[in-house]
């Protein structure tokens, strides 16, 4: 057993490794070119106390430096092009203490600058930030990567990728084998082949993937135009049909197959144990279909419902066999007014794959199936059942998520979307929209990197998959910037996004494949294996509230890590460097909007 010091001496290194890029790398190609200089000039040595968005922004995007650690009063930072020319100066002003980095603090704005080039932002004593590029369409590689990231992950297809060099054999298409309350049924199976395996090992379940589309059908309401067909280089590219669409329809096709006749939904469908590092045609386990639960029923109601309205222009007949799964999903629904199972969903015996299971709050699904009812029929039937259920909410929430637990804000959204709904209910939804996006700016507002996350607690903390939360709050303030628009609500979406692509705590991009810094080691099979790093992944970020089992994680917590930086780029992480495709999609809805 290794000593307090020896682990925390261990995760140091870890942890520098991660910050200084200097792990070794898996990725064989380098998919989105990191910008370099012609020129290096002494007082751009690159040092991690200045921190920038390490791809780029749109001219008109919020632009931010944060500068950690201690500088005089009236210090400045410069933009430096690439013959190493100042091209702008700017006052650098002091936030202070930010708790959860443990940092001294100061920040530039850069916002007013938008002359396309190549940059870098400088400050004296301190060196220089990775370079980054303004330019219109700063953020369309990396849009790319993280859509195209779905494609890799495809279940049930032998897989020949161009891009990657990425190859597989088709994995897991025997029938599974049923696992319910009543216990395995070996007589009765069931063809549950295709959909995308849900993070860095290959089980499959109906929660992730139902919210994982409604946050990629928001980034097609955004910009329909970033996902055109031949934009992301899949199978199906050139059939005249929108790449998201086509990708998207690969996971509503394996949930069709998760409904019973009766409309209920199976929960998931896995092996009993995780696998290890292993490409997906050696998983020699059996794969089972678990129990039905209200849960996953609620949630494939509402996605299938939007799906249907979404591809209603499209295809047509989709549609109609899309909307048909979700009205029997609500039929039966109705027929079971009781949350089943009984607390929610739980594993059978010593099974060791995830739950997913949301807890006791269910109306927060059943408000979601019946507002996107709504906004694809126009019947009133739904309009009753949602006003109906709309007293029950948790009004005690601070803000709701738009995330596997959570259904509220998807029915929000629905429900304003619906030219049938009550004008009333209206108003006090809008209401609430106001209210839970001004405490999510204040929460921006109140952390020296301007992120929405702060502490270990409540909706804010830095939780397991922190940079999901922290993303869908970004859609969140986009998707509210569309009831009532607002400059500090598309700012402090930008904000997350800068987070995410290098202007945070570690000064590290949470991207395979694209940054100055990008992640290299993924807690993910299949890129272990291969040895390629799937580009395009996001990593699940710092996590201060779940160890979760995680010994790289328990080490962090054990050495006092402070809160924003309890991440390690290292494949053994599970709890904070898994990708998964809720935080893809999370990320892919906020980069569609900035990207113009």
């Amino acid at each position: 057993m290794k000593s307090a010091l020896e682990k925390a001496t261990q995760l140091l290194a870890i942890i520098a490794a991660a910050v200084s890029g200097c792990a070794p790398p898996l990725l064989t190609t380098s998919p989105v070119p990191t910008p370099t200089f012609m020129t290096q000039p002494a007082s751009l040595t690159r040092n991690d106390s200045v921190h920038t968005n390490q791809i780029g922004y749109q001219p008109d995007q919020f632009k931010q430096v944060v500068v950690s650690g201690e500088l005089p009063i009236e210090a400045t930072f410069n933009l430096v092009d690439e013959q190493g020319q100042v091209e702008f100066t700017g006052p650098l002003v002091a936030f202070g203490l930010d708790s959860d980095s443990r940092d001294q603090i100061a920040r530039g704005d850069f916002s007013a600058f938008d002359t396309p080039g190549t940059y870098r932002a400088s400050v004296d004593g301190h060196g220089a930030s990775y370079p980054f590029v303004v330019a219109p369409d700063a953020n369309a590689d990396v849009l790319r990567l993280a859509m195209r990231w779905f494609y890799l992950q495809r279940s049930g297809v032998d897989l020949e990728d161009s891009v990657t060099g990425l190859h597989h054999r088709a994995d897991h298409t025997t029938p599974a084998v049923l696992w319910d309350a009543d216990g395995v049924h070996p007589e009765r199976t069931f063809d549950v082949s295709g959909g995308w395996w849900d993070a860095g090992d290959f089980g499959r379940y109906v929660s992730p993937a139902a919210t994982t589309l409604m946050s990629l059908f928001y980034a097609y309401r955004f910009n329909p135009d970033a996902f055109a067909d031949g934009s992301l280089n899949i199978p199906e590219s050139g059939n005249g049909v929108p790449d998201l669409l086509d990708e998207a329809r690969w996971e509503l096709e394996w949930l069709l197959k998760m409904q019973r006749a009766d409309g209920a939904v199976h929960h998931k469908a896995t092996t009993a144990y995780f696998t290890g590092w292993v490409m997906p045609e050696d998983d020699a386990q059996p794969i089972y279909v678990f129990d039905v639960s209200t849960q996953a029923t609620g949630q494939l109601a509402g996605a299938m419902a939007e799906a249907s309205a979404v591809y209603r222009d499209v295809d047509s007949q989709f549609a109609d066999q899309l909307l048909e799964a979700a009205r029997r999903a609500w039929g039966w629904l109705g027929a079971n007014p009781d949350q089943y199972p009984p607390g929610g969903f739980r594993n059978p015996g010593d099974i060791e794959t995830g739950e997913y299971s949301a807890g006791a709050d269910e109306v927060g699904f059943r408000l979601w199936a019946a507002a996107s009812l709504l906004h694809a029929t126009g019947e009133q039937t739904y309009a009753d059942s949602f006003a109906e259920l709309w007293p029950q909410r948790a009004t005690w929430r601070q803000v709701y998520g738009l995330y596997w637990p959570d259904g509220y804000a998807f029915a929000m959204v629905a429900y304003l979307d619906s030219p049938k709904g009550d004008d009333a209910i209206k108003t006090e939804i809008r209401q609430v929209i106001a209210e839970q996006s001004k405490a999510i700016l204040n929460v921006i507002n109140s952390t020296g990197y301007s992120v929405a996350l702060r502490g270990n607690s409540d909706e804010f903390g830095y939780t397991w998959g922190s940079h999901c939360v922290m993303l869908n709050y970004a859609t969140y303030l986009l998707l509210a910037n569309e009831v009532a628009p607002g400059q500090k609500l598309v700012d402090g979406a930008a904000a997350q996004l800068n987070w995410i692509l290098g202007a945070n705590s570690l000064n590290k991009a949470f991207i395979t494949g694209a940054g100055g810094n990008p992640i290299r080691t993924l807690h993910h099979a299949m890129s272990v294996a291969s040895g390629i790093t799937f580009p395009g992944a996001i990593g699940e970020g710092p996590n201060a509230m779940s160890i979760g089992g995680d010994p790289v994680l328990q080490a962090m917590f054990e050495a006092d890590v402070p809160f924003s930086k309890r991440y390690a780029d290292d494949k053994e992480s599970w709890a904070t460097n898994e990708p998964t495709l809720y935080g893809n999609a999370a990320f892919v809805a906020v980069a569609a909007w900035f990207t113009r």
